[in-house]
């Protein structure tokens, strides 16, 4: 179980408000501290007494009631260590991109130093209002997390997305902030994930297999131990870590362009992305029809991203790259990572069946560019993950727990 964290779980206008409560039970099971604040419109959905037996708190709502002498909305703040807004209808998420306070749940965010995380419920062509899509974009780059909402059925009695995700699915994504702890405190971690893909013509690209589950495990990790993470994403089906700073890109020349721009001011960068070798030499404009002839395209190679950041690398800086093989072959590991100018590399034969691209389960070998070589084994992604970075830092081994390695 997660150590305790104290949960501010907000509540607006949505007819899913209560749902709220389930969510509110499932952390309680963890045993975390919840205290629910709800908007005024939350209050014709949500039963307000049931919220404050589930809970043993009182259900806050009025921004202008006294707070034992102090000033609510900062206290409630202050004292949150994730706030949760589920549901969050169209018309709280506009108001929290703009920098709105009018009623105590909006003047707690725009106080709040925690993560932020908000789950959409409304209908599907309101979720899908460039406004709202604007307001969303605004808000992730605000480090606020979205759980997208799900397809189901929704108010209206139509089927569509829009419809509050589960709370075992709320609660999953929060996780990680939740069991974050202090370890890497200070630290900052740039992750690499997924796939790049390269257009040949406006709906066809040439890619690879990757899920980005592996990159995106190891960000959860990381900021689970309490380190700052950035994390460069390929396209992926999988909703950005909470607490996460995100940079979503598609060709590898936008890899390469996120990544060195990142990498100055991290600390430790794990390069997990499955980069293409190779784009398109000349992508056409338009789509191209069939003409019953043969079509040959140029192939030019990418850049070498991880080599490119091994020559930035600064004193204190910590590097390590992934190869996905066919052939685990050790001694040309070795060699790969000495040429790519890591301090370690990982290694998975992607060539096995279970294990890899799209899998849930990996098998990773660390090597080192000394000849070191270390099987980590064959488990989960989001297990090998803490293995990956415990033997990370008993190679890296900053300068003390907490303190950001010297790298000026």
């Amino acid at each position: 179980m997660a150590s305790s964290k104290r949960v501010l779980l907000g509540i607006t206008g949505s007819i899913a408000a209560y749902r709220s409560l389930d969510i509110a039970r499932l952390l309680r099971q963890e045993g975390h501290d919840i205290q629910m604040v709800a908007t005024r419109s939350a209050l014709r959905f949500f039963p307000r007494l049931n919220g404050e037996v589930f809970t043993g708190h009182p259900v806050y709502s009025d921004l202008f009631d006294a707070m034992g002498g102090g000033v609510r909305h900062i206290e409630l703040a202050d004292k949150s260590q994730i706030i949760l807004i589920a549901p969050a209808s169209a018309d709280f998420i506009a108001k929290l991109a703009l920098g709105l306070a009018d009623d105590l749940l909006s003047t707690i965010c725009l106080a709040a130093t925690c993560p932020i995380v908000i789950a959409p419920a409304m209908e599907e062509k309101m979720y899908f209002h460039p406004a709202i899509q604007e307001h969303l974009k605004t808000l992730r780059a605000r480090r606020v997390q979205e759980i997208p909402p799900e397809k189901g059925p929704l108010a209206s009695g139509k089927e569509g997305v829009g419809r509050l995700p589960s709370p075992e699915r709320i609660l999953e994504a929060i996780q990680p902030s939740l069991n974050v702890s202090d370890a890497w405190s200070g630290i900052r971690v740039l992750v690499s994930a997924g796939p790049t893909y390269e257009p040949i013509d406006p709906v066809r690209f040439l890619g690879n297999r990757s899920s980005g589950k592996m990159g995106y495990a190891l960000a959860r990790e990381a900021l689970s131990r309490g380190a700052a993470v950035t994390l460069v994403t390929g396209p992926t089906n999988i909703p950005p870590p909470v607490g996460a700073r995100v940079f979503q890109i598609e060709t590898a020349r936008e890899m390469e362009e996120n990544m060195h721009r990142e990498f100055p001011s991290h600390d430790l960068c794990i390069m997990a992305a499955a980069v293409g070798d190779y784009r398109i030499s000349s992508p056409t404009i338009s789509k191209r029809k069939k003409d019953g002839k043969d079509w040959e395209i140029l192939l030019c190679e990418n850049p070498d991203i991880l080599s490119g950041l091994s020559q930035k690398k600064k004193k204190g800086q910590f590097l390590v790259g992934f190869a996905a093989e066919t052939e685990m072959e050790i001694p040309l590991l070795i060699g790969k990572a000495t040429h790519k100018g890591v301090d370690i590399l990982l290694a998975n034969d992607v060539s096995r069946s279970g294990i890899g691209f799209s899998s849930d389960n990996n098998d990773l070998t660390l090597v080192t560019p000394s000849g070191e070589v270390l099987a980590l084994g064959h488990d989960s992604k989001q297990v090998l993950a803490g293995r990956a970075l415990d033997e990370i830092w008993n190679r890296w081994k900053p300068t003390a727990p907490n303190q950001v390695p010297k790298h000026e």
